[in-house]
């Protein structure tokens, strides 16, 4: 297809579909790429322009069906929202049609790739790629066939608040199995790790990364989250603690899993939460896992924050902050003393509604204390540029576990569980919420879950 720009004296310029998208006019073309954890799809700049799209990676975990499209053109169907479509040339950008929204990159005269996805942005992409029959061939065959590799039961968790959740079961397994109580971060988290505004994603990733491994599991909705009723900013620390040790008792009490071989795990607050109920007594796991976990009471943490941030912002926020003089540590340390002169669950500090009872509790709450009475296996993850928990604590960790810990300071892993090239930023964190969680991190966890829960 040509446009003719100005007339065909010497020096005009024909535009073609081939200068937008050719390699030899920097755009080149889509690629698809798999790992053993992710498919990627990288887009070239013109790529990005026309269709308004990002590059997209999502885990194999998400992946429920992979065919070869010859006529990748014809497949396209719906309405375009947003993107370019060229008749019988090109399209590129979002379809969406009732219930499906598709992410679409082909050409004319070239194969593509159709994956149907769950749980993910986008319920299936459609990419062109000269060697899609190659990537559909190395996916996994039960994959391919559409055959789960786990399935999803809707559960709740009996309480004084009762927790929405999801309980996770490797697909063919008839004996009772080993299983793990995952526990999310902190704020208003659903079930998956998920906030209104980010998708972390973490313990939805960590679930299916253990069906896989032959392991069940437990996740659920916050008080005041999800399908959980309630509101998350009136529940404290010690509140949400409770609820992941009825996760326990609950994932116990299914038929389908082994009771003598179950483990806690948690990310970030949920690392606090776990080692807190593993240090109560009663009911023992074999083990816990504790991802982004820092050992130092609640106050330290927060104002080691606001020194790791400060420098890590964008230039402009720190002009304005030496303009008027803000020493974001004091000004942490000043809300603190607020919040410590609050009596209620919810409070107004700063003019904002916040879960005061939570923060007055996580203020004053040391996990080396739940440490030192942990009697079992504990494994530990957190990354070297994590800008949230200090790295340095893992050592503090280790030292505070009477049996000593297992732990992992990974290079380049951030509070995301992702891996961030560079300067760790809290502004990266959107980019890197586009990636799974590190397939190492998951094989570490994997790995650690069933060895302390082996027969």
């Amino acid at each position: 297809m040509k446009q003719q720009i100005g007339g065909g004296h010497r020096g005009s310029f024909v535009l073609t579909i081939d200068n937008v998208i050719d390699p030899d006019n920097y755009c080149g073309m889509a690629t698809l790429s798999l790992t053993r954890s992710s498919l990627s799809v990288r887009l070239s700049r013109g790529e990005k322009v026309a269709g308004l799209l990002r590059d997209l990676e999502v885990p194999l975990t998400s992946v429920r069906s992979a065919e070869v499209v010859d006529d990748p053109l014809a497949a396209v169907r719906g309405l375009r929202a947003p993107g370019l479509a060229l008749p019988g040339v090109r399209r590129i950008g979002t379809w969406r049609r009732p219930g499906e929204r598709s992410y679409v990159c082909v050409r004319r005269g070239q194969p593509a790739l159709r994956v149907g996805l769950r749980g993910e942005r986008y319920d299936a992409v459609l990419v062109g790629a000269d060697d899609a029959a190659r990537i559909a061939a190395h996916l996994d065959a039960a994959v391919v066939a559409g055959t789960p590799r786990w399935t999803e039961v809707e559960v709740t968790v009996p309480g004084p608040v009762p927790l929405a959740g999801t309980l996770t079961l490797p697909a063919g397994s008839d004996a009772p199995v080993p299983a793990v109580a995952l526990a999310c971060g902190s704020g208003p988290l659903d079930r998956d790790s998920n906030h209104r505004r980010a998708r972390f994603d973490v313990t939805r990733q960590l679930a299916h990364a253990l069906a896989a491994a032959g392991l069940a599991s437990l996740r659920y909705d916050k008080r005041g989250v999800g399908r959980t009723p309630g509101d998350w900013r009136a529940a404290g620390l010690h509140d949400n603690a409770d609820d992941l040790a009825a996760a326990l008792d609950a994932l116990a009490a299914r038929p389908e899993v082994d009771a003598g071989r179950l483990v806690l795990a948690g990310h970030s607050e949920g690392a606090v939460l776990a080692a807190s109920v593993a240090a109560r007594g009663g009911r023992a796991p074999a083990g816990v896992v504790l991802l982004s976990l820092a050992a130092r009471p609640g106050d330290d943490l927060l104002r080691w924050q606001a020194r790791r941030i400060a420098p890590t912002l964008p230039a402009p926020a720190r002009a304005l902050m030496r303009l008027f003089r803000v020493d974001l540590e004091r000004k942490v340390a000043t809300n603190h003393a607020k919040v410590r002169a609050t009596r209620t669950d919810v409070a107004r500090i700063g003019g904002a509604r916040v879960n005061a009872r939570w923060l007055r509790e996580f203020l004053d709450h040391d996990p080396t204390r739940d440490l030192r009475r942990t009697a079992v296996p504990v494994l530990a993850v957190t990354g070297d540029t994590d800008l949230q928990v200090p790295a340095d604590d893992l050592e503090v960790l280790a030292a505070a576990v009477p049996g000593g810990a297992e732990v992992h300071r990974v290079p380049g892993l951030t509070h995301t569980l992702r891996r961030q090239p560079g300067r760790a930023s809290l502004g990266a964190y959107r980019g890197e919420l586009r990636r799974p969680v590190d397939p190492e991190v998951l094989d570490v966890v994997v790995g650690f879950c069933r060895r302390v829960t082996a027969p």
